[in-house]
């Protein structure tokens, strides 16, 4: 019975854990997984592989590689192998690449299109949450695609900040692609879906585990051509991307933050050791503009009029409302104009709870009325817009 590269792919990746270089070297020498399936031990030998690297390939049932395919196509998953054309050129740098990628959505050129990975902090201030929304839609409106790890915090306002830019995103996972880690960016995790791609080495069905990030990270760096931590504490594990990023040959920015700040110490530390400082996203996209000349173009940015989720401020619009309110003789003088009538649908309709009811959680919201998944999307974008504050227990308020 024929079977197909991605089949022996998936049985080459089963047979050893994510970070060891042993698959990648035997590829190296043959060539293609199938080709590792078939080969003898005296050739593995005659290679230089050792009775203990060469062990694992002794299990040749492919049962389990085939109920992996079946459900990858059952869910939609790409199987892509190492030496497919879509496969990341940018993985074969590494000293472990994965031997096949899982991926969903809309899969890019990654040898041709250009990639920056931003990350941070799970802990992030308010400040850092904007800062991670604005830098990402610029770097998306000026022709990037956002890489990151759609984790709580940072990660996750990164890919908001690229969508709204109009651009494309891809998030690494560290777990199956079919598994929405955390649960609450179910809504996030459609969006990407639309414009962009989830992406992992784990199998549909891998559920998240902490040693799995660490690995995970590699993979984020590897994709960017440069990587730029926006936040992040002293102990904060984007520090292991921006060293795997050093390691691979990669800039490395950071955003500034003030000293008395924990979220901030670490970007603080990458720049006293020599990562290139960035205030925005020109800094790091005039290094690429001559390279990419085709993909990145500056200017965009400052043709991309800036805003926040669901919401576009409309040019004039308060000159309207004081026109229209002279035409019909009202005086607006003494009248203070509520906030919440800046927002439209699910955004306002979560403000005026929040007004009317004090601090709730996400939980107590979606009791009334709001989808859960989205009221927590929707509940981060008033955060970046300055309406609500998250406080200790879970908790959203006014501000």
């Amino acid at each position: 019975m024929a079977y197909s590269e991605q089949l022996y792919g998936i049985w080459l990746s089963q047979r050893y854990a994510e970070d060891d270089e042993t698959p990648g070297r035997l590829l190296t020498h043959l060539r293609t997984p199938s080709a590792v399936y078939r080969a003898e031990k005296e050739l593995l030998y005659s290679l230089g592989f050792s009775a203990k690297e060469i062990r694992p390939l002794s299990a040749k049932s492919l049962e389990k590689a085939e109920r992996t395919a079946e459900t990858c196509a059952k869910l939609g998953i790409e199987v892509i192998c190492r030496g497919d054309r879509r496969y990341p050129i940018q993985f074969l740098q590494l000293d472990a690449p994965p031997t096949v990628i899982y991926a969903k959505g809309v899969i890019p050129d990654f040898e041709n299109e250009f990639f920056i990975s931003a990350v941070g902090t799970r802990r992030n201030s308010d400040t850092g949450k904007m800062n991670a929304h604005r830098l990402c839609f610029d770097l998306a409106a000026a022709g990037a695609i956002v890489v990151s790890g759609m984790a709580r915090g940072i990660d996750s306002v990164c890919h908001m900040g690229a969508l709204d830019g109009g651009g494309f995103t891809i998030a690494v996972l560290g777990c199956g692609c079919d598994v929405i880690y955390p649960p609450e960016n179910s809504y996030l995790y459609g969006k990407i879906l639309e414009n962009g791609a989830v992406i992992s080495e784990y199998p549909p069905g891998e559920e998240p585990m902490a040693e799995h990030f660490p690995v995970r990270n590699r993979l984020i760096a590897a994709l960017g051509a440069a990587t730029v931590i926006v936040e992040a504490g002293a102990g904060s594990g984007a520090l292991i991307t921006a060293d795997r990023a050093a390691s691979l040959g990669r800039t490395v920015y950071a955003v500034p933050g003030p000293i008395n700040t924990p979220s901030a110490k670490g970007c603080n530390l990458l720049l006293k050791r020599g990562a290139a400082l960035c205030t925005g996203a020109e800094d790091i996209l005039s290094g690429y503009e001559l390279t990419y000349p085709d993909k990145i173009k500056i200017e965009r940015i400052l043709r991309k009029k800036y805003f926040i989720g669901d919401y576009r401020e409309k040019d004039g619009d308060g000159e309207g409302l004081e026109k229209a309110a002279s035409g019909s003789g009202v005086d607006l003088s003494e009248t203070k104009i509520s906030r919440a009538s800046e927002l439209q649908g699910d955004e306002r309709k979560l403000y005026e709870l929040l007004l009317k009811g004090g601090a709730s959680s996400a939980e107590e919201l979606a009791a009334s009325g709001v989808d859960m998944e989205a009221a927590i999307y929707k509940l981060t974008l008033l955060e970046i817009k300055g309406y609500v504050t998250l406080l200790p227990g879970g908790k959203y308020a006014v501000k």
